[in-house]
């Protein structure tokens, strides 16, 4: 890289850094080996760092973690590429630490935090939706969401005028017990505590499962997780708008 620049502004209405393209189309790179950052953005009355993209699919601000030097492919869920503001990437190749107080892994496409100690509150992440649901968690083979409370509810959930929380029923097959007694066919691989709303034939059901599942070894089985049904009262027609 060239020498370290400096951009300040003295005038409103003029940028302090502008970054047109250079040859592989990056308007400003920001690189450094030591212990700063390669972009810092300050602001007393605006915007530390603003990203804007005009296409569809593109990225407003694209930031990743990566412990190599090739830059993480785009993600491969989504069929058509994602528009967002903000886009948070981790591609790293080393094991992943565990912070040993709050027990979470140390490596997160995006973190949000309200710094401690502090006389003020705020939110780690808001999600704000209009039409569609203000945060979205999705994963291929764990939890969409994990959420701890320390010192109060993991999740607290308000609606004006629908349901708090919502189970979206999947359609599973039934089986019955040694008695002859009927139930569905639910994961063997699951926590206690978790809830399934399964349906049948337009029938819905509500599942706990009471008892997690415990991985064998050597002469010792596996244990298969075990639900119980919730039972539930009377249905009846709502009636709010």
């Amino acid at each position: 890289m060239a020498d370290n620049l400096v951009g300040k502004s003295q005038q409103d209405g003029i940028a302090g850094v502008y970054g047109g393209n250079d040859v592989n189309g990056n308007g400003v790179v920001g690189e450094t080996n030591g212990r700063g950052h390669g972009v810092f953005g300050q602001s007393a009355t605006g915007h530390g760092v603003v990203g804007r993209a005009w296409a569809f699919g593109k990225l407003g601000v694209w930031g990743f973690f990566t412990d190599s030097e090739e830059t993480p492919p785009e993600s491969s869920h989504f069929v058509v590429s994602a528009s967002a503001g903000v886009k948070g990437t981790t591609a790293n190749e080393a094991a992943v630490g565990t912070d040993p107080q709050l027990n979470l892994k140390t490596v997160s496409g995006v973190v949000g935090e309200v710094t401690l100690p502090g006389p003020g509150f705020g939110y780690g992440v808001l999600g704000l939706g209009h039409n569609d649901e203000g945060v979205v968690g999705w994963s291929e083979k764990a939890a969409g969401g994990s959420f701890v409370g320390l010192k109060g509810p993991g999740i607290t959930a308000k609606s004006e005028s629908r349901g708090q929380i919502r189970l979206v029923p999947r359609e599973v097959a039934f089986g019955a017990d040694a008695q002859g007694n009927p139930h569905p066919e639910l994961p063997k691989f699951a926590e206690a505590g978790e809830l399934a709303m399964v349906t049948a034939s337009g029938t819905c059901s509500l599942w706990l499962c009471v008892k997690s599942w415990r991985a064998g070894g050597g002469v010792v089985p596996q244990t298969d997780a075990r639900w119980a049904e919730v039972k539930l009262g009377a249905s009846f027609s709502g009636e709010t708008g």
